[in-house]
């Protein structure tokens, strides 16, 4: 009876043995695949560094090669110091085509106009709110100042458009022209005094 418990347990250590021989060979394929995947991964790594840097050297090489684009940066022939400051805005509604206005309605902002980058800004607020922020410039006695407000869900894609003339140091006149999608458009009288 004894032989067979020690052949039993021989078996037993044996067949066990193997089982362990495989599964390492298992994991020790694993291992080798997982390393050589992490050495394509490094090598993959490095290519794409460099192509980093040598588009940030051909950048850099482009801005030495080229001069600044004037063509879209806002230019003022004209700095008036009497637009800088604060300003009562009192717009009324001559005309409309849009539905929810109508010719006669009346608004109030307070707009602070300044200079800032080469261009005009005018900040719109509505009590202590900022409403928006026209930008635009100062030529032959002209203002115009522009707002463009793209198409989301809330509001459809609107421009406004605003061309004012300094009447005196304290008083400017003009319109303002806001045109929507849809064939929608609204033209304010426009006053402004310091």
């Amino acid at each position: 009876m004894r032989w067979i418990l020690y052949v039993t347990l021989l078996f037993i250590f044996t067949g066990s043995g193997c089982g362990l021989r495989e599964r390492e060979a298992s994991v020790q394929e694993r291992e080798t695949a997982l390393g050589q995947r992490e050495k394509a991964l490094l090598e993959k790594e490095n290519i794409l560094q460099l192509k980093e840097a040598e588009l940030a050297n051909r950048e850099q090489q482009l801005k030495k090669a080229t001069p600044p684009d004037t063509i879209n940066q806002p230019t003022v022939d004209v700095i008036n110091p009497a637009l800088v400051g604060r300003w009562n805005a009192r717009m009324m509604c001559t005309e409309t085509t849009c539905t929810g206005s109508a010719v006669g309605d009346t608004k109030t902002e307070t707009w602070e106009i300044s200079y800032q980058d080469g261009q005009v800004v005018a900040k719109a607020m509505t009590g202590e709110n900022l409403a928006r922020i026209y930008t635009g410039t100062y030529r032959n006695d002209l203002l115009q100042l522009t707002e463009r407000v793209e198409l989301s869900a809330a509001a459809p894609a609107t421009q406004m458009v605003v061309r004012l003339t300094l009447v005196d140091p304290t008083t400017l006149e003009g319109q303002r022209e806001i045109i929507r999608s849809g064939d929608c458009k609204i033209v304010y009288a426009l006053q402004l005094n310091k």
